[in-house]
């Protein structure tokens, strides 16, 4: 993609053509307004709604028909006319076609300056948690090459999702990922993953971990052939190196040098109010648990998924963690009955719940016999705020905010709240 001063084409305008006879492989010229909900560039003629991805409200550019629907047009951009000052030069041949990234051409600062942006959007005036104790928006140090896994899928060849695409597309690289992992997306594609697809496998996974161990194997494998790899990670607070069993095909973090900061900023606040008792639901492998040990006299896991209760109680051991026990349930189903057992005082709970947040049912327990401490961990700034709009009516103060940037030149944002009950 070419950016040009606009003074130097005379490209048929918006106004000069009727949207509806366009077709894939015509050519546009249109001026951003705004981006949509999901960072894609926007406007709006005729009536209709034409999104153009790697573009920045403000720019003039001539874009490449992909899709013209009855109320939407897709456009591929080809030229930037009129470019805004944030623009940055894209690292992927794939950006604008592959759906993962949305921000490679825009430059990193300005990127934080969106999240933010968008994190303060979903808190209101009249937001309970209001005025918000927001601290801004953590940025990586590695804008690129911090990934360490991805999923591919078919059908056919795996790949990525497209853009507004209901078809996969076959990307050759990923340079979001870190390097192990890129180079084995690269090997299997000079194949074409045959010696999955060949066995009828379309969903891959691959893996790898801060020492150079890397899986590439079948996203959900039978139960006898499960990968177990080995992580490394320096406790943020104590300077402690950890040595970990992780499985492959259960949640582990998805930003290897970023989680050191995420843990400190989830255990920074155990550490400093020293609670007699904490629960960490949706504990996945342990990790906040295992991190916190150190500063609470009790630490509870709640984990439904096997595979990552089998690894918090190995690390659990191999660690020499006494004061953790990990239960294998639902959240939903058990949390009541664990807040009871909470001292009046000097307890504490982290929640890291998925996209969707704690569930209304959650939600109800946590209300009605509230720890003194809670940290929410979450990675939906959308769901973060409608639960904080729950939480902080009655019975909790919002006493610290963070965001954390995770996942450079996606949309995603991580975000950490630390309540007090009131």
């Amino acid at each position: 993609m070419t950016v040009r001063p606009y003074f130097f084409l005379m490209i048929q305008s918006e106004d000069a053509v009727n949207l509806k006879q366009l077709q894939p492989g015509d050519s546009l010229t249109v001026t951003i307004k705004r981006f949509n909900h999901k960072y894609l560039g926007e406007t709006t003629i005729q009536g209709k709604t034409v999104l153009v991805p790697g573009t920045i409200p403000g720019e003039t550019i001539r874009g490449e028909v992909i899709r013209n629907w009855k109320r939407r047009l897709l456009l591929k951009p080809v030229e930037i006319l009129e470019a805004s000052s944030d623009r940055a030069t894209p690292k992927c041949q794939h950006f604008t076609t592959c759906a993962g990234c949305q921000f490679q051409h825009i430059n990193y600062e300005a990127q934080l300056a969106i999240k933010e942006s968008r994190l303060r959007s979903y808190f209101d005036e009249d937001h309970p948690a209001q005025p918000l104790p927001l601290r801004g928006v953590i940025g990586s140090p590695n804008p690129y090459r911090y990934r360490n896994s991805i999923k591919v899928h078919g059908p056919g060849e795996p790949g990525f999702w497209q853009v507004l695409g209901v078809d996969m597309m076959r990307n050759e690289e990923c340079p979001i990922c870190v390097e192990t992992v890129d180079q084995a997306l690269q090997k299997e594609r000079q194949d074409h993953f045959q010696r999955f697809t060949r066995q009828g496998i379309l969903n891959v996974l691959i893996r790898g971990t801060k020492i150079g161990e890397t899986y590439v194997g079948p996203e959900n494998p039978d139960p006898e052939e499960v990968a177990w790899l080995n992580e490394e990670l320096t406790h943020p607070l104590t300077g402690e190196t950890y040595k970990l069993v992780v499985p492959a095909h259960a949640f582990w973090q998805g930003s290897t040098p970023m989680l050191p900061t995420l843990v400190e900023q989830v255990v920074r606040p155990i550490r400093d109010f020293q609670p007699e008792m904490l629960i960490e639901s949706y504990c996945g492998m342990g990790l906040f648990g295992l991190m916190s040990a150190p500063f609470a006299k009790e630490v509870i896991g709640i984990e439904e998924h096997p595979l990552a209760i089998e690894a918090a109680k190995q690390n659990q051991e191999n660690l020499g963690v006494a004061n953790l026990r990990i239960f294998r349930s639902k959240t939903e189903d058990c949390l009541l009955e664990y807040l009871n057992i909470l001292p009046e005082e000097k307890s504490s709970l982290i929640v890291d719940p998925p996209r969707s947040g704690l569930p209304k049912k959650v939600l109800k327990q946590i209300l009605k016999s509230p720890p003194q401490q809670l940290v929410y961990v979450s990675c939906s700034p959308e769901s973060f705020a409608r639960n904080l709009n729950a939480l902080c009516k009655q019975t909790y103060h919002l006493k610290d905010m963070v965001g954390l940037d995770l996942f450079p030149q996606t949309k995603h944002l991580e975000c950490v709240g630390v309540l007090e009950r009131v």
